[in-house]
């Protein structure tokens, strides 16, 4: 806490906050969070928020840069990304949280298969042998393009455009997914 009072006391142009909430309690997070919110409407301060908390994201982030693997697989406004995600791994990323109101889920959805060795990562799309959606193009990389206004997806099928229904076959098993 006192490291982001130190940093945020000279009122920045550009704050880098990277896991700014992790391992503080829920009264501390939200005091951060405001101060964060507060700079940012005062002072007119851009905040790059590096963070695994998707509450937080939805919570205070205008614009969203999903990575998998060391890659951009999808980018948008926080809205747009929540309420329709194109790319698979946001897709996972979003059914593996649980949901409070009026969308309750009885289950997480868990993503299959294990994250890829970054010294070798898989050919094609980095998500392919976790991907429930994938097809044999995916094994070229695909790049990152529009795929809705203002959203970007890196995939040969994101699920506003010509997706593929899952099946059982289409998902790796852990052993799989180390290809």
């Amino acid at each position: 806490r006192v490291m982001i009072a130190i940093a945020l006391s000279c009122n920045p142009k550009l704050l880098i906050a990277d896991e700014p909430t992790t391992a503080l309690d829920v009264t501390i997070q939200a005091q951060i969070l405001e101060l964060m919110m507060h700079l940012n409407q005062e002072f007119g301060t851009a905040i790059i928020m590096i963070t695994h908390d998707l509450g937080v994201v939805a919570e205070i982030c205008e614009r969203v840069v999903v990575m998998y693997a060391g890659q951009v697989v999808e980018t948008g406004a926080a809205k747009d990304l929540f309420t329709n995600p194109q790319h698979p791994y946001t897709i996972g990323l979003l059914n593996s949280v649980p949901q409070i109101g009026e969308k309750v889920k009885d289950t997480l959805v868990p993503i299959p298969g294990l994250p890829p060795d970054l010294l070798a990562p898989p050919i094609g799309c980095r998500f392919r042998p976790r991907c429930r959606f994938r097809q044999p193009k995916c094994e070229e990389s695909p790049p990152l393009a529009v795929v809705a206004p203002g959203q970007m997806a890196r995939c040969w099928f994101p699920q506003g455009r010509g997706a593929i229904p899952p099946t059982d076959a289409a998902v790796s098993t852990p052993a799989a997914a180390r290809d």
